[in-house]
């Protein structure tokens, strides 16, 4: 059983935006099975690496849209986008260096993390973008 389902709370109303955070439940999943399963530290380099991609894609995506509309919370999303990337960066590199193999940890700084910002930061773009007619 997952540890995080999608459903309509989560939603920014965006559906590209919504695909893509569908994609992050689905990388933290995955670290969850993988820990379920007695391989957590087999499958936190896989999704480490998951994750920076998704970053690189999903934030330069969301905040080249907010630019272009002229989104007035563009600096803080990117201040929190940019927290995130460095943060991922940090623990890959102790995960390369041996310094890092608790999946637990990770695990649930992606799960806070991904409820705070999805529901708290997020959600705010929501009828601004719709206003701007992105749905």
């Amino acid at each position: 059983m997952p540890l995080f389902t999608w459903n309509s709370s989560y939603s920014v109303k965006v559906k590209r935006f919504d695909d893509d955070h569908q994609q992050l439940f689905n990388i933290i999943n995955e670290l969850h099975e993988g820990m379920k399963s007695g391989r957590g530290k087999e499958v936190l380099h896989d999704v480490l690496t998951k994750l920076l991609r998704y970053t690189e894609r999903h934030f330069t995506a969301e905040e080249a849209v907010m630019k272009e509309l002229g989104y007035p919370g563009l600096s803080a999303q990117i201040d929190q986008h940019r927290k995130f990337t460095n943060k991922i960066k940090e623990v890959a590199d102790q995960f390369k260096a041996g310094t890092i193999g608790l999946s637990v940890e990770v695990l649930d700084f992606l799960t806070k993390w991904l409820a705070q910002h999805i529901v708290g930061v997020d959600k705010q773009y929501s009828d601004f973008m719709n206003a701007k007619g992105v749905a």
